[in-house]
């Protein structure tokens, strides 16, 4: 018969993870300082090529600006990769194994405040998805130094000057720029987003560009 089933195959995750939340002052400053640069705007032509290129006719009154994700997702999303490298390292659990969340989007009124958080999560159906190598990282001192840690990692890649240079031109239509697999690609099972939507020239400030988010890690007083 034709009728909603009564019951459904569920499982149960056990996990744990760090939520990190930047200030949303700070980025939605920053935004509106990118929004108006040539890298920026590289992006935005990128995103419509691959949009068209890859659309049928039925999305043809679809607006690819629409579906373009802000500047603050992409600051978000290159953290939260750089940061999975990291935490992996000490956290006992694979990079493959841990996750992302991110919580990045603009104000959209009341019933949709603006947010700027990144949750990195590790789920299993037994017991080692809350080893707690992930929650005892999220301790105020260790977490700022592999926050940093992750942030100057981020300042080198072995396809450099290349990769810290890569800005889609046309007819190009990817969808990352200063990004990699040597630096900050993930695997699918931690990437929400196939790998898209990353730069690290809107994390920190590489050579030629000051468009980082963080600035130059490198300068930092201890």
């Amino acid at each position: 018969r034709n009728s909603r089933p009564e019951w459904t195959v569920g499982t149960e995750d056990r996990g744990e993870g760090i939520f990190i939340q930047l200030d949303e002052y700070a980025v939605g400053s920053w935004e509106t300082r990118i929004v108006g640069t040539a890298l920026w705007a590289a992006h935005r032509d990128a995103h419509r090529r691959n949009f068209e290129a890859r659309f049928s006719e039925t999305a043809a009154e679809v607006n690819p600006d629409s579906r373009l994700k802000p500047p603050r997702y992409w600051l978000l999303h290159t953290f939260a990769h750089v940061l999975i490298r990291q935490l992996a390292m000490s956290s006992g659990y694979g990079a493959a194994s841990l996750s992302e969340r991110v919580y990045a989007w603009e104000d959209g009124g009341e019933d949709r405040p603006p947010a700027a958080g990144v949750l990195i999560a590790t789920t299993a159906s037994d017991s080692d998805g809350t080893l707690g190598g992930l929650v005892r990282l999220s301790q105020e001192d260790l977490l700022a130094g592999h926050v940093r840690s992750a942030l100057l990692a981020a300042t080198r890649c072995s396809s450099d000057p290349v990769c810290a240079r890569r800005t889609p031109h046309d007819p190009e239509d990817f969808l990352h720029g200063a990004a990699c697999h040597c630096c900050v690609m993930a695997s699918e099972t931690s990437c929400e987003r196939a790998n898209r939507f990353l730069d690290r020239r809107f994390l920190i400030d590489l050579p030629g560009s000051t468009l980082g988010f963080f600035g130059d890690p490198r300068a930092w007083r201890h």
